[in-house]
């Protein structure tokens, strides 16, 4: 069965707020990913590889029990904290990192330290554009219960499933995110061939999902644990290989 891969059409109102347009990234991207694609085949290469790794554990230990109204504090303090040092990297994580030719990183702490712990000798890119969906909170008290910021982040992320966004970014604002994301990973394993993303665990699903969509190969949930690395290939059909051997 033919195989193509597909670009979503993507809203990008509620990616970008200050961008009020619809733009089609299969006319932005099919050409520079075919180009891309060619020379590829001229190079002798056969399938590309995106790898999605969740970061190292946060370094970010305060366990207290916290009420609702600190929560959003207890969440800005986790952005801005990075790994633990101490911890060891699995060796079939830096084994994948090896392999990659190019290491992807959201702009927050945690993903650019766990990509550098990695000891890996891909050059290293950071964009905001692969941060973790972003966590809601709330200005309700809840009587200054004070509970684990486990149980509130639980509580907060399935409210945030359910629609609710308080004044952070939507779960629908959060899936077309994705789909740009993966998108721009593509076009960069067109460029670079394998490519390990150091990303987060709800976003990586996330983008795991519009890999899939694509036409990639791989499973259809990723890694849960720090560290966890899930595959996605892509192998061009017979047909199409045809076409791009005879034009390159």
């Amino acid at each position: 069965m033919k195989k193509t891969i597909q670009y979503r059409k993507i809203n990008t109102e509620n990616v970008f707020a200050k961008e009020r347009q619809s733009i089609d990234l299969k006319e932005f991207s099919n050409n520079i990913f075919w180009e891309m694609f060619i020379k590829q085949r001229a190079e002798g290469s056969e399938e590309m590889k995106i790898i999605l790794m969740r970061h190292g554990k946060s370094e970010h230990a305060d366990r207290f029990p916290i009420s609702c109204t600190d929560f959003a504090k207890w969440v800005d303090d986790y952005d801005k904290a990075g790994i633990i040092q101490e911890t060891a990297v699995p060796e079939s994580t830096k084994l994948q990192a090896q392999e990659a030719n190019l290491i992807v990183t959201s702009t927050l702490c945690r993903s650019i330290q766990s990509a550098k712990r990695l000891e890996g000798k891909a050059p290293i890119l950071s964009d905001m554009l692969f941060r973790e969906a972003e966590m809601p909170v709330t200005s309700f008290s809840f009587f200054d219960i004070k509970l684990p910021p486990s149980f509130w982040a639980i509580c907060h992320r399935c409210g945030w499933l359910a629609g609710y966004k308080g004044k952070r970014e939507s779960i629908q604002e959060a899936r077309e995110r994705a789909a740009q994301a993966s998108n721009r990973l593509i076009q960069l394993a067109a460029e670079h061939e394998r490519v390990l993303l150091a990303g987060h665990g709800v976003f990586n699903q996330f983008i795991a999902r519009e890999l899939l969509r694509a036409g990639w190969r791989g499973e259809r949930k990723t890694g849960r644990h720090h560290w966890s690395c899930t595959s996605y290939t892509y192998k061009e059909p017979e047909n199409r290989q045809g076409r791009l051997s005879r034009l390159s």
